[in-house]
């Protein structure tokens, strides 16, 4: 069969824009497409395979014409959901013998609103169900839909096919490669332990060194580790740093690379000396807020307990720079938000970081919550899709949605000023006190990358605007204290910065045009009234769903009054997030009920089991009692803490 995998994107957006406009990076876009690659890599040797990602080479409706395709595949993020449906209608008009498949971290907010939109669609990891698909076309017996019934081994997962997109690899800024899947933190605005689960799963260390070679061998140089939690696992990361240090040191030049952490590895100095001697230019880490109140209505446990200024400090202290991700509008915030936020980054030398409103994406435990209570927005998705780095989706507990728009606004004007940044910079600088072990050789280094080098200090000699040649150079006389290592330091720093400077205009103007579309159209701004009936075909499997939920929480729970108001509770989020698709209680919707009993216990805390009152199953009239209980929830959006 031939088949087509489309990695959606709009080559003029925003990010693409900018990166292109910075010559020297030699880049057309950020990261090249991992996963239709790994789809790619999942396809038997018998079938013809290729890639067209958007953001290399344009839209793919205008190389569609003529052709044909047995199977056309899309792959699905949550920022280009609209982009993915017009693809699926271009497919489906361009060639109509094809069948139109999707699958990605995004389909199950896609469905949520576009439910028919492709021909079949995936639900989870691929490893298992995409070969199975082939196979059940090859036999004119495919179905809708496909959910993987269990985490895949990652050892079973093969190399990705970045063979297929050669010709573009070094257009790239990055190329990813993933070690885990999953991660043991339920933040409530995040949906990973949905998708991958609580328990993080490893590739085996030698065919991620592999990968790494493959990569290396194609000209790449940095390397995006794409993990939800690098450090999830530090035995395994530990051991593997121990691995990749020595192999990247045999390279010519080495790479770099950069990941997803969380804030803990402050604690760890073994793994943060691996990490710079690995060549690790950046951490991305999830700091969200300096608040406690706000971290715990976030759920982001890993995050308190901890002085966050001085774990920030600690980790840039070993030459590594800490991408921060904030987040405003958590129930805790109110209008000094933006100034307590903008003193931390400046505080603390950050020199990078992403400041987003808070948003519920469905499935999340804060889209549950707010959903219920009445706090979830709807308007129209053309505004607001695709959009959720710069818009939100919820009413904010102590700010109006004006409010956050346009404080964000100005939070994003005022913080990346370079007076600002040339004094974080600085401060990043002089705070290095554990330089990295990484033999280079200096004459070499600079012959292979003179042509940047040049390209570098013309842009900024002649391109860019009087300030940015200002600070740029009086960056570059403090890095001539110790040049071979601060200078490429600091055009990375100041590369990205430029990057955040012109991504953060364009995020003030879009944040200010929408609250001004929000203040003139208040009859647009609807309430989702939160209401889901219970599902029929919910309804018909409500004993086995019920008797699930009561086996699974038994032995964690102190009396019948309290595994009533669990099981309710379990079954609301099961089917707030599976109403629109669930047809049979199979596997899969198995494992995704234990989810949530799960998430449910954790919302609890400790409770000592005391099991006397409790029957070995579920008593007679349990289940018509909790789903009448679940209807009425439903219903009225109460959020009772016992059954009445």
């Amino acid at each position: 069969m031939k088949i087509l995998l489309i990695s959606p994107g709009n080559p003029d957006e925003i990010d693409n824009t900018i990166i292109r406009g910075i010559p020297y990076l030699f880049a057309k876009a950020f990261i090249a497409p991992h996963a239709v690659a790994t789809v790619a890599a999942l396809t038997p040797a018998e079938h013809e395979v290729s890639i067209h990602d958007e953001y290399m080479r344009g839209p793919v409706e205008n190389v569609l014409e003529g052709t044909t395709y047995d199977i056309i595949g899309v792959t699905v993020i949550s920022n280009q959901i609209s982009r993915s449906v017009d693809i699926s209608n271009h497919c489906k008009r361009l060639c109509p013998g094809a069948i139109i498949v999707a699958g990605g971290i995004g389909v199950e907010t896609m469905i949520q609103g576009i439910p028919n939109a492709f021909d079949v669609v995936f639900h989870g990891e691929a490893e298992e169900t995409w070969p199975a698909f082939l196979r059940d076309v090859a036999d004119k017996s495919y179905k809708k839909s496909y959910k993987t019934l269990s985490k895949p081994d990652l050892s079973l997962t093969p190399p990705p096919r970045w063979d297929l997109i050669k010709e573009d690899i070094l257009s790239y800024n990055s190329v990813s490669v993933q070690t885990t899947r999953g991660c043991p933190h339920d933040c409530s605005f995040c949906d990973v332990i949905y998708v991958y689960g609580r328990k993080p799963r490893a590739k085996p260390i030698e065919q991620v060194l592999e990968e790494i070679r493959r990569l290396q061998a194609l000209g790449v140089e940095l390397v995006f580790i794409a993990d939800d939690n690098f450090s999830g696992d530090r035995t395994y990361v530990k051991e593997l740093l121990r691995k990749l240090i020595p192999m990247n040191n045999s390279f010519d030049l080495p790479l770099g690379f950069f990941t997803q952490l969380d804030i803990t590895i402050a604690q760890d100095d073994e793994l943060l000396r691996l990490l710079a001697d690995a060549n690790f230019y950046n951490l991305m880490i999830g700091v969200e807020s300096i608040s406690p109140e706000s971290l715990k209505d976030l759920n982001k446990k890993q995050n308190m307990g901890i002085s966050i200024p001085a774990a920030i400090e600690k980790i840039q202290s070993y030459g590594m720079v800490v991408l921060t991700h904030m987040i405003i509008g958590a129930d805790s915030d109110d209008k000094t938000v933006f100034e307590s936020t903008a003193r931390f980054i400046n505080d603390t030398n950050i020199v990078f970081h992403i400041c987003h409103p808070l948003a519920a994406p469905p499935g999340t435990r804060l889209w549950y919550d707010l959903k219920r209570a009445g706090r979830i927005i709807s308007i129209d998705k053309e505004r607001m899709m695709d959009q959720f780095d710069i818009l939100s989706n919820i009413t904010p507990a102590q700010l109006t949605r004006v409010e956050l728009f346009e404080g964000l606004a100005d939070y994003w004007d005022m913080i990346y000023k370079p007076e600002f940044f040339i004094k974080r910079a600085l401060g990043f600088l002089d705070g290095i006190k554990h330089k990295p072990n990484i033999p280079v050789n200096g004459l070499y280094a600079a012959w292979k990358m003179r042509r940047m080098i040049a390209r570098v200090f013309r842009y900024y000699l002649f391109e860019v605007e009087k300030i940015h040649r200002k600070t740029f150079f009086r960056l570059m006389k403090h890095g001539m204290k110790d040049p071979m290592f601060m200078i490429p330091k600091i055009i990375y720093l100041y590369s990205f910065y430029l990057i955040d400077v012109r991504r953060s205009q364009y995020d003030a103007r879009m944040a200010r045009e929408h609250a001004q579309w929000e203040r003139e159209h208040p009859e647009e701004i609807q309430t989702d009234n939160g209401i889901i009936p219970v599902n029929e075909k919910f309804r018909a499997h409500a004993r086995e769903i019920v008797n699930t939920a009561y086996n699974y929480l038994r032995p964690s729970v102190s009396n019948k009054e309290v595994m009533a108001h669990m099981v309710v509770q379990s079954l609301m989020d099961f089917h707030d997030r599976f109403n629109f698709t669930f047809e049979e209680f199979d596997d899969y919707y198995r494992e995704q009920l234990l989810l949530c009993c799960d998430r449910v216990k954790d919302a609890e805390g400790e409770v000592v089991p005391c099991e006397k009152n409790l029957t070995d199953s579920a008593p007679v009239g349990f289940t018509r009692e909790m789903i009448d209980a679940l209807d009425s929830r439903m219903r009225h959006r109460e959020l009772a803490e016992q059954l009445a």
